[in-house]
């Protein structure tokens, strides 16, 4: 994607030195889909990633920055924000042009191409994203570390509504009509297992670095309150469909996932329901993100990939957990 706020050197420096950096290299990331990013380089030549948040408030990147040093700290491997400088009060945003700043650490590793995916890697991503679950488990409502998803049917309907058609391919707007009749069926359609206090809500493999000592997971903006099986049907998308769902991938996602937390018969239940909405969701998502905007300035993500999973979850029907050999579907 573009750089949305084309930060001046200075201001760079001057955001880097709230949390008490010094700036020898800063680079702008052509990366994501929401936010906008930069790679610094200190006088040390140590690496951080600084985030200027282009859609959450202040409240918003701040609460994520607790919830990832929450994370941190109970042994999820994920980065967690660096704290400004002399404020003593534990807070960890900045400002620049009104936009709220975060600033963390720079993560060694790699990120996996679809062709080069693996059965071990999917049972470690799967499995890191159980351990997300069972943390979110232990959190209280008063510590508001998390709320409801920004990504419900409704909201994308008013997404999609509110996007302007003019100049937009026909297609991409037949897309849309037929996105708005989904989002409303699967609106009325919900009525599946208690929520989780916390799901990822967007495990890609672009989030996923992975190095010798494992896996770490990165950009948690989406992360809110939600459907364990939304957050593991939008992994298993991401993770095992090249051409077509590779289901001895998924089947080895949901074996790690469930070596560390097995889903309940209600949320294995809610696998079809919940993967229709991931496709619907990140359907329209692209297409409001991607298709309104010039090409050429930054990554292209084409929401047709996920009409294609729309359908191919749709064929499998009912019978998707025990395809994905769901313990719980053994019971059911």
């Amino acid at each position: 994607m573009a750089i949305l706020t084309a930060l001046r050197p200075e201001e760079i420096e001057r955001v880097a030195r709230a949390f008490a950096i010094d700036v020898a290299e800063a680079k702008g990331v052509l990366a994501g889909s929401v936010n906008t990013s930069f790679t610094i380089v200190d006088g040390r030549g140590r690496r951080f990633w600084l985030r200027v948040y282009e859609e959450q408030d202040h409240t918003g990147a701040s609460r994520e920055a607790r919830l990832l040093t929450r994370l941190a700290e109970a042994g999820v491997s994920t980065p967690a924000p660096l704290p400004l400088a002399g404020d003593g009060q534990g807070r960890f945003v900045a400002t620049v042009r009104d936009k709220p700043v975060c600033l963390f650490p720079f993560v060694e590793g790699k990120h996996r191409c679809q062709a080069r995916v693996t059965a071990a890697d999917v049972a470690l991503v799967g499995a890191s994203l159980a351990r997300v679950h069972l943390v979110g488990e232990s959190f209280l409502p008063a510590e508001l570390l998390t709320t409801v998803s920004r990504f419900s049917m409704g909201s994308i309907r008013e997404r999609l509504l509110g996007m302007p058609r003019e100049g937009v391919a026909p297609d991409v707007c037949h897309a849309v009509d037929g996105l708005l009749v989904r989002a409303a069926e699967l609106e009325a359609a919900v009525d599946g297992a208690p929520p989780l206090p916390l799901i990822h809500g967007d495990l890609f493999r672009d989030n996923v670095l992975f190095s010798d000592a494992g896996v770490s997971l990165l950009d948690f903006e989406s992360a809110s309150i939600g459907s364990a099986a939304f957050d593991l049907m939008v992994t298993i998308l991401s993770w095992c469909f090249g051409d077509a769902l590779d289901f001895d991938l998924a089947r080895a996602l949901v074996g790690g996932y469930e070596s560390v937390r097995t889903m309940s018969p209600r949320e294995v239940g809610d696998l079809t329901t919940q993967g229709r909405i991931a496709c619907v969701r990140f359907a329209a998502t692209r297409i409001t993100d991607y298709e309104t905007r010039p090409r050429g300035i930054g990554v292209y993500k084409d929401f047709r990939r996920f009409l294609g999973r729309l359908e191919r979850i749709e064929q499998v029907g009912a019978d998707l957990p025990r395809v994905l050999a769901l313990r719980a579907a053994e019971i059911r």
